[in-house]
């Protein structure tokens, strides 16, 4: 395959899945059997510059978040570019947190299969496995119950696709259960690439910092993450003193959110808003922590921050519920866990992590060995050759189970070159 399109959002951006599409962008300029990758990506609004890429990846920004016409400039991207195949990497409000440009937005895979390039799915969720009372549709019932009815039609028309993949086995459950897709496959979410040895210090070396990464405001909160820190800190000495740093952004649904909550706790120095975290400075926001938090209210797909997290050697507490249990079970990342929405469980999982330095470097030492399994090189070679496969749909060889990203390597023989 002489050139790829990849459609995704990506950095710099605050679009969801930016950073696993570099990522993989970037896994893909490593194979030799590709020549060019032209990255259709979201638009941005700020003066940030492009970030330096291989020579290989051109950077086309054509379609932005919530509008409606998304599909039509990423179709006309995609004729033009003559790729040989393209593959998007989405989740459910890639295209927008409006139901209109969302929906429509996700029928593009089809399209494009159709009328331009064989075409396949990373998913990284289904609206199936989403609680919609816990997103940003929890004060309408009535939209929660049309998307739930709309969300049939969309995925059935997503697997119209050459194929779909999705990172975890429940959600491949339901493609295979309700929609009963022949084209559908679990392919783990592959862990980034893992940082230098010399990046990754002792947690015993580092500052009393705890770390907090994502986009809030939805299911993603921090009041109980930030009243835990806080009732843990007043029993404490200036020494002492835990620091909680909190990197990311609003969540399109909610702006403003973090203005409003720094502005609350601007007199407490030991919370920091970090603000959006540029890819160069992933490394150095996780490997200050000894401890990465994630207190969410639901969950929506396999959490790339907290394979973040793994490959810096920072170990995570997180409730167990959802996927994360999944990416317990399946991937073997252990953590701190406590139970959902509970602040005093919250509170007990970050002092166990802190006065427990021996249980908190095995579980960082376990995290990141885990990370150097299947790697986003892996990913990028499965996903290859079910592009290579997508336009005649012989997925026989390819075809299914639990340790399907491992069958399919083992199978083909391939590796990544």
């Amino acid at each position: 395959m002489k050139t790829l399109a990849i459609v995704t959002a990506f950095p710099p951006s605050a679009g969801s899945l930016n950073e696993y599409g570099f990522h993989l962008v970037n896994a893909f300029a490593a194979r030799r059997d590709i020549e060019k990758i032209i990255v259709i990506a979201d638009q941005y609004d700020g003066n940030t510059p492009e970030l330096p890429l291989d020579s290989k990846i051109e950077v086309q920004r054509v379609w932005r978040f919530n509008s409606p016409i998304a599909a039509i400039k990423i179709l006309k991207a995609l004729k033009s570019s003559n790729a040989d195949a393209a593959l998007y990497n989405l989740q459910t409000a890639s295209f927008g947190d409006s139901e209109i440009p969302a929906a429509l937005g996700l029928l593009t895979p089809a399209l494009s299969h159709k009328t331009s390039v064989p075409s396949g799915v990373i998913m990284h969720n289904l609206v199936e496995a989403v609680d919609l009372s816990k997103t940003n549709l929890a004060k309408s019932p009535i939209r929660q119950k049309l998307v739930s009815a709309a969300s049939y039609f969309v995925t059935k028309t997503m697997l119209m696709s050459g194929f779909m993949t999705v990172t975890l086995d429940s959600f491949w459950d339901i493609l295979k259960d309700k929609y009963k897709a022949r084209n559908a496959f679990m392919v783990p979410h592959g862990s980034f690439p893992t940082a230098g040895e010399e990046l990754i210090t002792s947690l015993e070396s580092r500052n009393r910092i705890i770390v907090t990464m994502g986009k809030f405001g939805t299911y993603k909160r921090l009041e109980r993450t930030i009243s835990a820190v806080q009732n843990l800190n007043a029993s404490l000495g200036e020494t002492q003193k835990i620091k909680l740093v909190i990197g990311g952004s609003d969540h399109p649904a909610t702006p403003g959110y973090l203005d409003k909550l720094s502005a609350e706790h601007n007199a407490d120095k030991n919370i920091v808003f970090h603000g959006y975290v540029a890819e160069e400075d992933v490394s150095s926001f996780f490997t200050q922590a000894k401890l990465a938090i994630f207190d969410y209210d639901s969950t929506t797909g396999s959490s790339g921050v907290l394979h973040q997290s793994a490959i810096y050697g920072t170990p995570a507490a997180y409730p167990l519920m959802g996927d994360f249990i999944d990416v317990t079970e399946r991937e073997g990342l252990r953590g701190f866990n406590f139970k959902p929405l509970d602040q005093a469980e919250l509170e007990k999982a970050i002092k166990e992590a802190l006065t427990k330095p021996v249980a908190a470097q095995s579980i960082a030492d376990n995290n990141l060995n885990v990370s150097k399994g299947v790697t986003m090189n892996t990913v990028a070679s499965i996903q290859l050759q079910l592009l290579q496969k997508a336009k005649t749909k012989k997925f026989n060889r390819l075809r299914r189970a639990k340790n399907s990203a491992v069958r399919i390597q083992q199978n083909d023989h391939l590796s990544p070159t």
